[in-house]
């Protein structure tokens, strides 16, 4: 209740601004709120975003579950080459295949025939079957229709055994005929076992959300959550090592909005800046949660919390800002984004099998 009392009284002061402006005049509404004034408002945009994701259907697509029987022994690469020249084309999900028509003569399960030629390699599958994948090569009694479409413009699967890998994936999905959204994967494993990993998620009404890892000589992480090109959050880790020794540089930051909270451990000192100008007399203390299952203990990983005391003496923390719930959903949005169990159990996987067919057909002429 307080909070929900503080935030209209923002919104009249804003409209007591907006009445006290000519029509000519520049002047940013938000210069005339305090600091912690603004972290609200900013912190009340970030809760929006993330309700709005959590409602849409592309929130559905990255935490969709899988069952217990795909977790095990599901993981493992396979080696072999996929280019997106490999599996070009349009592919109907058809039920009640026959056994013999249901397997390539590599072992492989078959439930995608080809329907059409195309520039892609397009998806048309039961959403029943895209939202639980391992029903994928189920046979049921139910009728379902194929209302569920991905279509990948850019697909590339590379691995040869050992560490190396390469992977590449863009694609738009619709359901019922309705954009979902527009998902990217990047990652690659290179020989000397330097790791990159990004991958993006974006919302039809042009929200996105985004991870990155790397590790190599410096060992990196970064969430942010964006409004087009507008940051409504963001969470980076930078860890180098120093050629000529053992110690390591730390730097972290964190931005929701316009203001920015930075710590390096050469200065081992937290700073706040607003519009890139550091502001005096904020303090700030951070409490960490080890029990997290994220080793990189980030704030939307509900990893570490931040309590920031302003020159006056009054005082936030940082996720007691955002309504009750936000944290989890951001949580869940996040761990889904490096764990892609959709592009895992579907498109990989249908890749594989597309793969494998078009293989066998060859062979055969």
């Amino acid at each position: 209740m307080k909070k929900n009392i503080f935030y209209f009284g923002t919104l009249l002061l804003f409209s007591a601004a907006l009445w006290s402006c000519s029509e000519d005049s520049d002047n940013n509404l938000e210069e005339d709120l305090s600091l912690v004034q603004l972290m609200e408002v900013k912190a009340n945009a970030l809760t929006d975003a993330v309700v709005n994701i959590s409602e849409s259907k592309g929130f559905e697509i990255i935490t969709v579950d899988d069952d217990a029987s795909l977790k095990s022994g599901d993981d493992s690469r396979y080696a072999m080459s996929i280019t997106l020249n490999d599996i070009r084309g349009i592919y109907d999900y058809k039920k009640g295949v026959t056994e013999q028509q249901g397997t390539t003569k590599y072992g492989y399960l078959r439930v995608f025939d080809k329907v059409d030629d195309s520039d892609s390699f397009i998806l048309r599958l039961p959403k029943e079957k895209a939202m639980h994948p391992w029903k994928l090569y189920v046979d049921e009694d139910a009728e379902y229709v194929n209302d569920f479409v991905i279509t990948t413009n850019e697909y590339n699967y590379t691995y040869s055994g050992g560490m190396q890998f390469d992977y590449l994936l863009k694609s738009e999905i619709d359901i019922q005929d309705e954009k979902a959204g527009e998902l990217f994967v990047d990652w690659s494993i290179s020989e000397n076992q330097n790791f990159e990993y990004a991958s993006t998620f974006t919302f039809v009404d042009d929200y996105s959300v985004g991870v990155e890892f790397g590790l190599g000589e410096m060992f990196s992480y970064e969430f942010n959550l964006m409004k087009g090109d507008g940051i409504l959050f963001r969470e980076e880790v930078e860890i180098t090592k120093s050629d000529d020794t053992d110690k390591r540089e730390l730097k972290y930051s964190l931005e929701l909005g316009n203001i920015k909270i930075i710590w390096n451990s050469e200065s081992e000192n937290y700073m706040v800046y607003r519009n890139d100008e550091f502001q005096e007399g904020a303090k700030i203390q951070i409490t960490h949660n080890y029990e997290s299952d994220d080793a990189n203990v980030a704030f939307c990983r509900k990893g570490r919390d931040i309590k920031i005391t302003f020159e006056d003496g009054t005082s936030i923390q940082l996720s007691e800002l955002l309504s009750e719930g936000t944290l989890v959903l951001m949580d869940e949005i996040f761990s889904s984004m490096h764990d892609m169990k959709f592009v895992k159990h579907i498109v990989d996987k249908v890749a594989r099998e597309v793969y494998y067919t078009n293989l066998a057909n060859s062979n055969v002429d």
